[in-house]
């Protein structure tokens, strides 16, 4: 019953952001210097979560895992809220609209982190994986689903009324979090202690490396999001359809395999799924490099999503058996600060390779990305420890 709530509470969450964040940029866009708000927010928002996601880390050990779920989802709520109501007005709707992008990227970086810390406080080794299964197969259905609505069932006179929707689905999906039977655990109070909290756990070098591993996936389609529709339009010459069956393929591949990975994934198999499926993954994307068609992005671009998917699965059921409960979301914001500042200093170099060597096959570079990320997978090998990671290693 708790799995059937909380993935249907984030299934909500995830149409509800999913839809508005479909809606912003596209109004940004059509916007009168909304395009260039739009960039700039893009931008700096990256800059600043690198500085947030340590102090995401320790809001989500300080406080209740379910009551800050439950409060980002609702401030998300007001704010869409808030977006409706200034719509008619031309400034105000650019203000209140790029406000929104940049919450929007808080609020996944605090949402996804007290996510996980929350499963591994209610739920117990062995369902970890069978539940970050399911939340990969929300998480795509749900992808899938603003797609089909986007395309088929919504117009731009919608989007006011959509806005003020959404915002009601958000709050219904805080709701739900109440039925899931939670009782807060007694942080000790050496885990309250911030310097001694990041002092144990980079500490932990394997533990480290192994979350930068697991983000390589992540880094690598952040950059496919950018390289897929310059390859379409200026070397294939395909329109924006092309890039629409590109996500459906890589959607059904990643929900397909999170929900059978979930099925037999444990702590003890999940560092052998890890290295078989990066292989895979940066196999895949030298397959997409050498024969850059796209018949071979197509196929290819499922495979990554199974790929993905897997690695996210597989890392997530490790480190929660793996890293104690007090500190596991302090552990995440870690990870989610090495990640940000991959994002950032890859997508500087793909943006100079733009530039630089217009009309290229990029595919190469994200296929680099791939290679880092095996070979730090093997360098984890040697550092890896079986030993978890506890305040008492300080």
């Amino acid at each position: 019953m708790k799995l059937i709530v909380l993935a249907f509470s984030n299934f909500i969450a995830s149409i509800a952001m999913g839809i508005a964040l479909t809606i912003v940029p596209w109004e940004l866009s059509e916007s009168l210097g909304g395009e260039r708000v739009l960039a700039f927010t893009a931008t700096y928002a990256t800059a600043i979560l690198i500085v947030l996601a340590p102090i995401s880390g320790r809001i989500v050990d300080r406080f209740s895992r379910r009551s800050t779920l439950m409060m980002c989802i609702v401030v998300m709520a007001v704010v869409l809220q808030i977006s409706s109501i200034t719509y008619g007005n031309a400034f105000l709707k650019i203000a209140s609209l790029s406000v929104f992008y940049f919450a929007s990227q808080v609020f996944f970086l605090f949402f996804y982190n007290a996510l996980s810390a929350f499963i591994q406080e209610v739920f117990n080794e062995e369902e970890r994986g069978k539940v970050n299964g399911w939340m990969q197969l929300e998480m795509q259905a749900s992808t899938f689903v603003v797609g089909l609505l986007m395309i088929y069932a919504v117009k731009s006179s919608d989007f006011q009324f959509l806005l003020q929707l959404n915002s009601g689905l958000m709050v219904i999906s805080a709701l739900m979090f109440c039925f899931i039977p939670y009782k807060k655990q007694e942080r000790p109070a050496r885990a309250r202690v911030s310097r001694s909290v990041f002092r144990t756990i980079l500490k932990r070098k394997d533990l480290v490396l192994l979350g930068v591993c697991a983000n390589i996936s992540f880094v690598s389609v952040m950059m496919l999001n950018i390289v897929h529709p310059i390859y379409l339009n200026s070397v294939l010459k395909l329109d924006v359809s092309a890039l629409a069956q590109l996500s459906i393929s890589y959607g059904l591949g990643a929900a397909l395999s999170g929900f059978l990975i979930s099925r037999f994934v444990s702590a003890q198999s999940a560092l052998t799924i890890m290295r078989a499926c990066l292989s895979v993954f940066t196999a895949t994307l030298l397959t997409i490099s050498l024969l850059p068609t796209f018949t071979t992005i197509f196929i290819g671009a499922a495979l990554l999503g199974a790929a993905g998917s897997s690695i996210r699965v597989a890392f997530n059921t490790y480190v929660m058996s793996m890293v104690e409960k007090d500190i596991f979301g302090s552990y995440l914001s870690v990870i989610s600060s090495l990640t940000y500042i991959q994002r950032t200093l890859f997508g500087f170099l793909l943006s100079m390779l733009i530039v630089g060597f217009p009309a290229s096959n990029y595919y190469w570079f994200v296929f680099a990305i791939g290679c880092l990320g095996l070979i730090l997978l093997q360098v984890h090998a040697v550092l890896a420890s079986t030993q978890k990671l506890e305040l008492s290693e300080a």
